[in-house]
């Protein structure tokens, strides 16, 4: 799937129209989700840097405050979120927000890991926070597990189905019926959560790296 809607299938030439056919079939539901996200790609609404806007966390919707200050920082109280900085530079306060974020981020990923990483009986030699492009999340051979930090703005069952997911891989190196059954092991409706992730994914992705310029 391309940003621009195409959807190609790559495929060996021994394969038939009829199986090609029968395989978008069966990935139809995916399809539908990525034509939807790719749709709403450029009309979604991204927060602003201005008092009063609406920032997403944690699945909650924060009040955004900025407040000139000597010391700069970012604090939650309650549900406003509390940018103070010498000067109001766009820039300046989506630089702390970021810093912000990507904290929270890492506190709140290291403990849902040591979690589910011992519920799993797995040992995860290593935890990172990047900002992927398409990607959530990815597990590798060395048993490094690795997690877009832009998901803490999430509910905390979408966070901990990435959590889960990557652990799982741990025991499954691939997406078996095994591998699934692992994970509804750990979240029974770990559905509902890959849907949050189709739908909000332009967003998620969006949210720190465009529009305040």
């Amino acid at each position: 799937m391309t940003r621009d809607s195409t959807v190609r299938v790559l495929c060996p030439a021994s394969v038939t129209n009829q199986q090609i056919e029968k395989w978008i079939q069966s990935k139809s539901s995916w399809i539908d989700a990525k034509l939807l996200a790719n749709s709403k790609r450029h009309s979604i609404a991204l927060p602003t840097l201005q008092t009063g806007a609406s920032w997403l966390y944690r699945g909650q919707d924060l009040t955004l405050r900025i407040e000139q200050s000597e010391c700069s920082g970012v604090e939650l109280k309650e549900d406003v979120l509390v940018v103070a900085a010498v000067d109001a530079e766009r820039e300046t306060i989506l630089n702390l927000l970021r810093s912000w974020y990507l904290n929270q981020a890492h506190e709140r990923f290291l403990q849902r890991t040591a979690l589910f990483a011992d519920r799993l009986s797995v040992k995860p030699a290593r935890m990172q926070l990047k900002a992927y492009r398409s990607m959530w999340g990815r597990c590798n051979g060395r048993g490094e597990v690795a997690y877009d930090w832009r998901v803490i703005v999430a509910p905390d069952r979408v966070l901990d189905y990435l959590v889960i997911h990557e652990l799982c891989h741990l025991k499954h190196f691939d997406h078996s019926r095994s591998f699934w059954s692992l994970v509804e092991s750990q979240q029974p409706d770990y559905r509902d959560s890959r849907v949050w992730l189709t739908q909000h994914a332009a967003f998620v992705k969006s949210m720190f790296l465009a529009g305040f310029e």
